[in-house]
Formats: C-alpha cells, structure tokens, sequence
C-alpha cells in the first residue's frame, strides 16, 4: 500500500506495527528514443508495490528526481545536484523516522555510481543518528544482475531495462532496431559525457522482450524480499 493513500489517523495506528518502509527512488533521464523519461522511476515503483504487499509494508511517495552525470546533457534528463539529492533523501527518511518508522528499504531505479553515493551518505546519516533505525539501500539492478542469463555489455536503455519497461509499461517502451554501444574516454573527464553513449543506450535492446522483463521483473522482487526478510526478521 501507498503511504501516502493512508489518512493521518490511519497512518498513526499503522505506524504502531513498525513496517517495513520502502522508499522508491527515481529519476527523470534520457533513455534513447525507445523508452520514456520515466524509466528510472517506473521500475523501482513497481518493484516496491510488489514487495510492500508481500511483506506487509508500505511504500513512500516516490522520488522521481537524481542526480544524473553521464546523460545530464542529453534531452530530458533533469537532474539535481550531488548535495541536493543526499539532502532531499536524508530529509525524507528524517520525515519517515519522525513518523515511527524503523525499518527503511531505500531502492533507487538510477543506478549511477555518484547518485548512489548520495543515498548512501544520506542512509548513513540516519543510521548514525537514530542507532535504533535499520535502513537498507540498494538499487534494483544490484538484484537484477544476479538473473540467470548473460549480461556482457548490457548496460542504459539496454536489454534488460528495456525488456522489465516493455513489461511495467507496454505503451510507453519499445524495441529499438539496433544495438547500442558504448564508446570509452578512458580516464578523462570530458565536459560531454553523453558521447559515450551514441545512441543513448548500451546494449542488445532489439532484442528485448516483455516476457523476458516479466521474468527479470519477479525475480528481483524475489530477491529484494528475501533480503527484507533475512536483514529485518519480518515475514519468518
């Protein structure tokens, strides 16, 4: 359930149940011409609706906005700062303890190197501040990886995002005619990150699928409620 479908006299009484809170993590990103701005958002969303029924939890107003590097200057990717998102995040999860909350997933969509550095700085604030509160974070695609099938040089708007997209929202994603590549820089910093990616995504997206995505889509929700289960004794 939606936290944020609750009334506050509703949400007082079930805060008294100390659920797991699941707080999805967006973004708002440039994923070539087959997928929409809102991929990095969808998924994670999906996925936390899916897990928060199966562990009794709840699921917080989404974040649908990150801090983004490699696609920040391509259209449509609106992106915040590295110390805005650590800000923004830590003063959600702030809210969310203040509310009784004890037991927090954080599960980001993006899955940029720095953008997870953010997260996870803002988590650790939380869990320096208040030692009773458990926080948990992760991006979906750390789960997705582990999925039984060959991932070499899959990467944005790939196979594998573009398949779970053409399951969560088959009018909105769709194959791509070619494979995308990846072009390396080395080990410069160059003001144009985006060329590194030509067409906007890396990887076999022509062959993309919704059953693949469906596939790929309940094994991590799979996966991120085991690791619910195992890191907060909840469900056992």
């Amino acid at each position: 359930m939606r936290l944020d479908e609750l009334s506050s006299v509703d949400l007082k009484k079930r805060m008294t149940e100390k659920p797991v809170i699941i707080l999805p993590i967006g973004g708002t990103e440039a994923h070539g011409g087959h997928l929409p701005l809102c991929t990095d958002s969808a998924q994670p969303e999906k996925v936390a609706d899916d897990a928060a029924k199966r562990v009794g939890g709840l699921v917080a107003p989404p974040l649908r906005y990150a801090f983004h590097s490699s696609t920040r200057n391509m259209p449509g990717t609106l992106t915040l700062g590295f110390e805005t998102t650590r800000m923004v995040v830590q003063d959600i999860l702030e809210a969310l303890v203040q509310n009784g909350a004890d037991k927090l997933v954080v599960l980001s969509g993006h899955a940029g190197s720095s953008h997870l550095v953010a997260l996870k700085q803002a988590c650790a604030a939380i869990v320096s501040g208040h030692p009773a509160v458990k926080v948990m974070m992760l991006s979906d695609y750390d789960l997705a990886r582990d999925y039984p099938m060959d991932q070499t040089g899959d990467g944005h708007g790939g196979l594998v995002e573009t398949s779970r997209m053409m399951d969560i929202a088959p009018g909105l994603a769709r194959k791509t005619e070619r494979e995308g590549h990846y072009v390396s820089h080395g080990f410069m910093i160059v003001p144009d990150p985006e060329t590194s990616m030509p067409s906007g995504y890396v990887g076999a997206a022509h062959e993309a699928s919704a059953e693949l995505g469906r596939k790929i889509n309940e094994f991590i929700v799979d996966r991120l409620v085991e690791e619910i289960e195992r890191s907060f004794g909840v469900g056992q």
